[in-house]
This record gives C-alpha cells, sequence and structure tokens, in this order.
C-alpha cells in the first residue's frame, strides 16, 4: 500500500512542545511550552514564528493555558508532541496512549484537526539533527527541557513532515525553515559598533 502525502501545506500549523505542570501530589516543578507557529504564504512557501516560555515551580497552570490558546485560531492545524515513554519498544506508535494532561492545555473547538505525535527520543533527535537543532538528552531535568523546548517543537515539526508531506514540498518548507533559522540568529547577534 502506498502512503499518500500531503501536496499543499496547510493554512496555518501550530507545532506545540509542552512540559505540563506537575500534579497536585507532586513537587512543585517548572513548566513550559513552545509553539513553531508555521503559516503558508503560496503553495509551497511558509513564515515560522516560535513562541516558547517557562513558568516557575508554584506559577499558575492556567497562565499557560490561555497563553497557548491565544496560538489557536479556527483555521489552525494542531500537532502536539508528547515524548515517547524512555527505553521502552514500541512497535506501533498508535499503542501508546497520549497523556490527558496535555489535552487540557490545547482547546478543542475550532480547530482544522489535531495530530498526537508521541515520538521516540532518537527519531526527535534525527528530526532535529535534519533541521540542525540540539536536543536535551533522554532524560532531562525540566528546566534542561524548558531551555530547549522550542527545538522540540521544531524537531517534532520537521519530523511530521518526513512523515506527511511529499518530497518537493518538504525540500521547499526545509529550505525556507532553514532561511528563517539564521535570520532569527542574525536578529539576535549583537550590534557591534
Amino acid at each position: 500500500m502506498r502512503t499518500r502525502f500531503c501536496t499543499i501545506m496547510p493554512e496555518r500549523m501550530v507545532s506545540l512542545s509542552l512540559l505540563p505542570p506537575p500534579n497536585r501530589s507532586t513537587a512543585p516543578a517548572p513548566f513550559g511550552y513552545a509553539a513553531l507557529v508555521v503559516t503558508r504564504r503560496a503553495r509551497s512557501e511558509a513564515a515560522f514564528t516560535l513562541h516558547a516560555h517557562g513558568y516557575g515551580a508554584g506559577y499558575d497552570p492556567m497562565r499557560m493555558r490561555d497563553d497557548i490558546r491565544r496560538l489557536f485560531t479556527p483555521d489552525t492545524k494542531a500537532l502536539i508532541y508528547a515524548p515517547a515513554p524512555p527505553h521502552q519498544y514500541v512497535r506501533d506508535l498508535a499503542q501508546i496512549s497520549f497523556p490527558a494532561v496535555y489535552l487540557d492545555l490545547v482547546p478543542r473547538s475550532g480547530l482544522v484537526s489535531n495530530i498526537f505525535a508521541t515520538i521516540p527520543h532518537d527519531q526527535l533527535v534525527d528530526a532535529a539533527n535534519i533541521g540542525g537543532l540540539t536536543l536535551s538528552g533522554p532524560n532531562p531535568t525540566p528546566l534542561q527541557r524548558i531551555a530547549l523546548i522550542g527545538a522540540e517543537a521544531q524537531a517534532a515539526w520537521i519530523f511530521w513532515l518526513f512523515r506527511s508531506c511529499a518530497p518537493r514540498l518538504r525540500r521547499d518548507l526545509l529550505a525556507g525553515h532553514a532561511a528563517w533559522r539564521l535570520l532569527d540568529q542574525a536578529r539576535r547577534l549583537p550590534i557591534r559598533v
């Protein structure tokens, strides 16, 4: 059976990586999110923006939910990434249940569709390497993960590109993403006079 790839990028896509807040029975810990917003400009061109935010231990989790919901519009396709359980071989990723706490943080109404991606760490690292991104190790602390959570959201999107998009579209979007990353890095450099 042949896999059918998409040939046009969705109108608007949000690739979301979450470090959910701890539940009430565990010790307070930092939490946060990163969202890569990809907006189609032409058939195979897109604009990129990255939103990443960490919250301190004991901070109200409702603020994170509100911040995430502001990123979504009715024409948004959501890609929600969750790390696969470590040290566990899974023949089919569909066997892994998606954490319910993630579903509480993402809006459900009005979205074009939600894609829940439970990705093993080694496959996410492969996608990050393709995009020139650096990820934390397989068992990071919350602070280590928050520091690189923006790279996680981008790597999840790259993983989706290779699983879902036709080669030509994938190539064009990866080239646009690489150019955006270089411009973003240059914008952050200090100006020397």
